[in-house]
């Protein structure tokens, strides 16, 4: 009965910190656009304008694009996930709240003939609008590094890698449910 009692009292105070979210991503190299899930917290470090957060990320891009070896032109499909942790700090404002973070995370590419599995950097910064207590839209913008070669003449399609997402998303706060 004290083990339920503890976990009674304490289970509100370790959710309050607790979002997780979707978003639909567009990013400026193939494959174009894709699906991320998310899930973050609120580290202890918070002040009255000021916080600090973590948040795992997944992203999973799709897209059949067109490639050229040596003239011959053919249709792949090019798949792309990535797994990353970012360190975020907020600034609370009344009806929003504006953030910048940076990131390391895993990142793999896939197509029928070729593969690349590596690191990834990112810097990313947006904006959460706070709609009500369980629901928070955000729009966000990310710069990514790939530590790759992505080079034409092995992936048939020239692809930086710098790459810039635009991500529009909801979170919904655990807490709250």
């Amino acid at each position: 009965m004290k083990t339920f009692l503890i976990i009674f009292l304490i289970t509100p105070l370790t959710l309050s910190q607790w979002e997780t979210g979707g978003s639909y991503k567009i990013k400026s190299d193939t494959p174009a656009s894709g699906f991320g899930i998310s899930i973050s917290r609120n580290l202890p470090f918070q002040g009255a304008n000021l916080g600090i957060k973590v948040r795992a990320e997944v992203n999973l891009f799709r897209e059949n694009a067109e490639v050229n070896f040596s003239g011959i032109r053919e249709e792949r499909k090019f798949l792309s996930e990535d797994y990353n942790l970012h360190i975020i700090g907020n600034y609370f404002l009344r009806y929003f709240t504006p953030y910048f973070g940076f990131g390391l995370g895993y990142g793999e590419l896939y197509t029928s003939r070729q593969n690349w599995q590596g690191f990834v950097l990112s810097l990313l910064g947006g904006s959460k609008f706070q709609v009500n207590e369980i629901i928070n839209p955000y729009i966000e913008i990310q710069g990514y590094h790939y530590f790759a070669d992505f080079e034409r003449r092995i992936w048939g399609r020239g692809m930086s890698i710098y790459q810039l997402r635009g991500a529009i998303g909801i979170n919904i706060s655990i807490d709250t449910l």
